[in-house]
């Protein structure tokens, strides 16, 4: 049993210092026990393996929609079902509790010979199925048009496609295409394509999961009060939301209410809202215990209405990841790509507890890791946040609601050794002065405060609003904040308290940005070793933009160091922030100038790793 104590102000101090000075060689923060600086890592990971699921049953064909919703009724524990690739599976299916165990796998699967599959570990992708390119998404490779995946479509006036009874356990699905085919109207569809409630130890292996170009195909995989869910080697596409039909927050994967733990790895996701998606309604249990790591998050273009490719439907897009109810969570070798300002700010990656409509009091966001990822093309790229929640039941919401619901805090945060490119507020926003920030933390409550953030050796380029953004209406504070060994741009203000509204400056102020920190942050901050250039188009502040020694925060003594331009700092290729090489040279004077000895900003060689592969 770990009992975690929160030190006094002292005691903490030291303790910073102290994981200054012991930092790794990739800026991972651990103490040998399963914590990333801050933040607790998961302690219980969901097993994928295909020798940690093994059928050694009977085997069973099925011929057709009929034969397979026999062969779901038949099948023991231990056995597999094969489904035929020249075969389409029309219906709705419904996966039985059998009380397997570990041992005693079911698994459904195309009777495509293993050798025709990409193998294990090796992401799937719609050629498999006969598809050889997706308008508007990244290429993929495609030899062959042969159809090896194995099709499960859904009935006429169903709501979704594939689901369960109570109970469900132990099956794994594997070579698998789960399709909307437009049994529902091309502009109809399917809420859930996959809905798993009350199962457990559920594993979906090489599958493209998606629904149609034009549909309300809105949940890719929703699992509800379930637990050990795997998805792996992937392809899920076109889940989205129309602005004039659902409206509703469409995701490639999402739980509201949780249990976890859960895997997805080494996927492609794509859904218009939020395309990962972690809470946002009523739930008596957290997720718990997630692993998300090399999966390529992406948005195409082509719904985009700015876009010279826009296909002309408009769907209700958000952002790329998003939680709102989460423990233990490791974000790490993702790339997440493309996200503009529709239906929200154009947030790429939104960390904040909601107690949505009042349902959800004990929601919370706690010990998350967020590090070695690429984040680019977007409006904003993170937003860290504990505010009320102001929608009623029956109300509209997008902050238009009449009610004020406290929400739970986020605390024990960390991130590090991330990319943040092409963050734009004139590409990817259009507008003025709130777009183009690398983070921003938020809080309008009187109580339950963020606390606890570390941002340390990340590296970014911010077109717009700048480095960090404060809001937040004192007495409320973000205690215990770090921003340490981070090589960014100014941008337009640098670090920034944005007043509230309504001639509520919250902590905004004079003094300039060490004014905000010590208003916002309540002198228990830490800002020292980053690179910030100046690459302003209108700089406006009132004092330093950006804190100067020897304004540190708790520390006695600091560093900052601000470079005249980019060409200064020694980049292999800045190429204007988007798409470069940002590996510091030997000969920049910040390569070796970190709290820790290291270079300034992400370790690239680490990112680099963390990411091969995950896009083209």
């Amino acid at each position: 049993m770990i009992v975690r104590i929160m030190p006094p102000n002292s005691v903490w101090i030291l303790i910073l210092l102290f994981i200054a000075s012991c930092s790794p060689a990739t800026g991972q923060v651990s103490d040998g026990k399963g914590f990333d600086g801050p933040a607790e890592l998961p302690r219980l990971y969901v097993k994928t393996s295909l020798v940690d699921t093994p059928a050694p049953g009977h085997r069973l064909r099925a011929k057709d929609t009929d034969g397979l919703k026999d062969s779901l009724r038949r099948a023991a524990c231990g056995d597999t079902v094969e489904l035929q690739p020249d075969v389409t599976y029309a219906g709705y299916f419904e996966l039985p509790d059998k009380s397997c165990d570990d041992a005693h796998w079911i698994v459904i699967r195309t009777s495509s010979l293993d050798s025709s599959l990409p193998p294990e570990g090796t992401r799937i992708n719609p050629c498999y199925a006969g598809v050889a390119s997706l308008p508007g998404r990244p290429p993929f490779p495609c030899n062959s048009s042969n159809r090896m995946m194995a099709r499960i479509t859904g009935a006429k006036g169903e709501t979704k496609i594939l689901t369960n009874t109570a109970g469900a356990n132990h099956y794994r699905f594997i070579g698998l295409e789960i399709a909307d085919t437009a049994a529902n109207g091309a502009a109809g569809g399917y809420y859930d394509l996959i809905l798993l409630k009350n199962a457990d130890h559920v594993i979906f292996d090489r599958c493209w999961i998606h629904g149609t170009a034009l549909g309300e195909d809105v949940k890719g995989i929703d699992f509800e009060n379930s637990s050990y869910i795997g998805v792996v080697d992937s392809y899920i596409s076109d889940i989205h939301s129309k602005t004039s039909v659902y409206g509703a927050d469409s995701s490639a994967i999402g739980s509201v209410t949780g249990i976890g733990p859960v895997k997805v790895v080494n996927n492609f996701l794509e859904a218009a809202g939020a395309s990962i998606l972690w809470g946002g309604g009523r739930a008596q249990t957290t997720l718990s215990d997630i692993e998300f790591r090399h999966n390529h998050v992406f948005k195409p273009l082509t719904w985009w209405e700015k876009s010279p490719n826009y296909f002309g439907t408009k769907f209700a897009v958000k952002n790329l990841y998003e939680t709102k109810n989460s423990v233990r969570e490791l974000i790490e070798g993702n790339v997440f790509e493309n996200n503009w300002t529709q239906s929200q700010k154009g947030t790429a990656i939104l960390l904040y507890p909601k107690n949505q409509y009042g349902l959800c009091p004990a929601c919370v966001v706690h010990d998350l890791t967020f590090r070695l990822n690429v984040v680019r093309h977007t409006a904003n790229a993170m937003a860290i946040a504990a505010t009320k929640a102001t929608t009623c039941i029956g109300e509209a919401g997008n902050g238009t609601g009449s009610c004020n619901f406290l929400s739970g805090p986020i605390y024990n945060v960390s991130i590090h050794d991330n990319l943040f490119e092409d963050i734009s507020e004139p590409t990817y926003d259009g507008g003025c002065c709130t777009g183009g920030a690398l983070w921003a933390i938020t809080t309008d409550q009187h109580s339950n405060w963020p606390h606890e953030i570390a941002i340390e050796h990340n590296t970014g380029f911010p077109v717009g609003s700048g480095i960090l953004k404060a809001f937040a209406n004192p007495p409320q504070m973000f205690d215990h904040f770090v921003f340490r060994n981070n090589l960014v741009g100014s941008g337009d203000y640098g670090v920034q308290g944005v007043p509230i509204g309504g001639g509520n400056k919250g902590c905004a102020g004079p003094d300039g940005a060490r004014g905000v920190l010590e208003r916002c942050f309540n002198r228990t901050w830490v800002f020292t070793n980053n690179v910030i250039v100046y690459d302003s188009r209108r700089l406006a502040s009132e004092g330093d933009p950006y804190p100067k020694t020897p304004h540190c925060g708790v520390l006695k003594n600091c560093s900052q160091f601000f470079p005249k331009n980019w060409k200064a700092v020694s980049l292999a290729n800045f190429q204007d922030g988007n798409g470069g090489n940002y590996h510091l040279l030997t000969t920049s004077p910040y390569h070796q100038a970190a709290s820790d000895g290291k270079g300034v900003g992400a370790d690239m060689d680490a990112l680099d790793r963390a990411v091969a592969g995950v896009a083209p």
